[in-house]
C-alpha cells in the first residue's frame, strides 16, 4: 500500500472538487481511498510522500495523436487542408523511415513530462504497436481503415484484421484494441459496414474523424471542391461522395464513437451525436493549422456534449505536450471565461474523457476504485488553482501509472 498527498487534490469530479492537504491511498490496481492526508497517515503502508506546494490531479488523458507521424518537422505543409493533405499524400513514405522509433520513443517522453498516463492511438500502420505496448502509458489503440478503391477493399480489411489481432494478443488493464474509420472521404461503405460489425460483435470502441475541414462539408453537401480534383491527381479515378453527411452518421447509431473534430458540425448533426451517446474530441492547435477553426464549446454544450481536448499527431501540431495544448485553448477562446474554460479544459483531458467510456475504464477521477495513475505538479498558490496550473505547469513534477512513479 501506498500514500501520497498534496497541498491541493483535483479530484476531477462533476463539480471540480478541490482537497486542501489531500491524500490518495492505494495499491498497484487501484485507489483505495481519497481524504485529507492526515486522515490517511497511520494506514500501513510501503512508501508515503508529500508533494509541498503541489497539485495531484489524476494522470492526463491524450486521446486523439497519431504518434506514426512523430517526424514531422517541418515536412508537411499547413495553413488549409488542401494544402496539407497534398503534403501528406507526398511526403508520408519519407515520414516512415528507420527512424521512426526513435522518434516515437520521444515523443511518448514528451506525453509523459506533461503529465499524460493515458493515450488515444490512431494507428494506420502498425508500426507503434511496440513501441507504445512497451511504454509506460495505458493504450486506448485505435486500429484504422482507410481505402476508396473497390477492388482492394478485400485486402485492407484484411491487413486490419491482422493487426487488430496482434493488438488483441498483447491486451491488458494497460492495452485496450479498439477500431477507427479514417472519415467520411476516404472510407468505402462496403469497408464501413465491416469495420462497423466487427465493432459490434466484439463490443470494441470505435473512432472517426468528422467534419474537419470545410473542404470534406462541401464534398459530402455539394460534390464539389477540393475532393473533386483530388482524387484524379493522386488515384486516377474520379468518384462521387460515399455518403451525404447525414447517412454517414446514421451508420454509427447504437456505437456511442469518438468523433473527433467536428469543426463544421452544425446543430443538427451535434443533436444526432449526443442523442447516440458519442463523444466529441477536440484538437486546438491542429484544428488552427488546417481549418483557422475552432470546435463551438457554447454550441456544444447546448447539446450537452462535454468535449474532450487532444493534441493530435506530429502531423498537425509542433509538440504532443498536452499542457502546452491546454495553455493554447486557454488563449485561443478568447471570449470565455478564464477560470471556466481552465476547468473545462482539465476536465476535457481528465473526467471527460473517460465518463460513460465504452470499455468501463476506470480513469480520469480520483475515486475509490479508479486506476492509481496521477500527475503532480508544482503550483505555489491555493487561488484560481486550474487557471494557475494550465498558465505555469510546463511540465509533471512527477506521473505515477499503475501505482509507480514513472517520472
Amino acid at each position: 500500500m501506498y500514500l501520497i498527498g498534496a497541498d491541493s487534490l483535483l479530484l476531477c469530479d462533476e463539480n471540480f472538487t478541490i482537497l486542501q492537504r489531500g491524500g490518495i491511498y492505494f495499491d498497484e490496481n487501484e485507489i483505495l481511498e481519497v481524504d485529507f492526508y492526515e486522515n490517511l497517515q497511520n494506514k500501513p503502508t510501503k512508501y508515503q510522500k508529500f508533494y509541498d506546494d503541489c497539485v495531484i490531479t489524476p494522470a492526463l488523458s491524450n486521446l486523439h495523436l497519431h504518434l506514426e507521424f512523430s517526424q514531422n518537422n517541418g515536412i508537411l505543409e499547413f495553413g488549409s487542408f488542401g494544402k496539407w493533405l497534398d503534403s501528406v499524400i507526398k511526403n508520408r513514405d519519407s515520414l516512415m523511415n528507420d527512424l521512426l522509433k526513435d522518434s516515437m520513443q520521444q515523443e511518448i517522453q514528451t506525453l509523459l513530462k506533461s503529465g499524460v498516463g493515458f493515450v488515444g492511438a490512431i494507428s494506420s500502420y502498425g508500426y507503434d504497436l511496440e513501441t507504445l505496448a512497451n511504454s509506460h502509458l495505458r493504450t486506448l489503440y485505435f486500429n484504422e481503415v482507410i481505402g476508396s478503391k473497390p477492388e482492394v477493399l478485400d485486402t485492407l480489411y484484411q491487413n486490419l484484421l491482422v493487426r487488430l489481432e496482434e493488438s488483441q494478443k498483447i491486451a491488458s488493464p494497460k492495452f485496450f484494441p479498439a477500431l477507427a474509420i479514417h472519415s467520411p472521404y476516404s472510407v468505402h461503405p462496403m469497408l464501413l459496414k465491416q469495420v462497423l460489425s466487427l465493432a459490434r460483435t466484439q463490443d470494441l470502441p470505435l473512432s472517426v474523424h468528422f467534419l474537419e475541414s470545410r473542404e470534406e462539408k462541401e464534398w459530402l453537401q455539394s460534390q464539389k471542391g477540393y475532393f473533386q480534383g483530388f482524387f484524379k491527381k493522386f488515384f486516377n479515378t474520379q468518384i462521387q461522395p460515399f455518403y451525404t453527411i447525414g447517412s454517414f452518421l446514421e451508420s454509427f447509431k447504437d456505437l456511442k464513437p469518438y468523433f473527433v473534430h467536428c469543426l463544421e458540425a452544425g446543430d443538427r448533426e451535434l443533436a444526432i451525436i449526443a442523442k447516440m451517446q458519442g463523444k466529441v474530441i477536440s484538437c486546438v492547435k491542429s484544428n488552427r493549422l488546417l481549418n483557422n477553426k475552432l470546435l463551438d464549446l457554447n454550441r456544444c454544450k447546448a447539446h450537452k456534449i462535454y468535449p474532450i481536448f487532444a493534441t493530435d499527431g506530429k502531423s498537425s501540431n509542433d509538440s504532443l505536450s498536452l499542457l502546452e495544448e491546454l495553455r493554447t485553448a486557454l488563449y485561443a477562446y478568447a471570449n470565455e471565461d478564464l477560470e471556466s474554460l481552465a476547468k473545462t479544459l482539465l476536465l476535457g483531458v481528465t473526467y471527460y474523457a473517460h465518463k460513460d467510456n465504452p470499455l468501463g475504464i476506470k480513469a480520469g477521477s480520483l475515486q475509490n476504485g479508479f486506476f492509481p495513475d496521477f500527475a503532480i505538479f508544482k503550483l505555489h498558490t491555493k487561488h484560481q488553482i486550474a487557471l494557475n496550473l494550465l498558465l505555469y505547469a510546463k511540465e509533471a513534477e512527477a506521473l505515477y501509472i499503475s501505482g509507480k512513479q514513472v517520472v
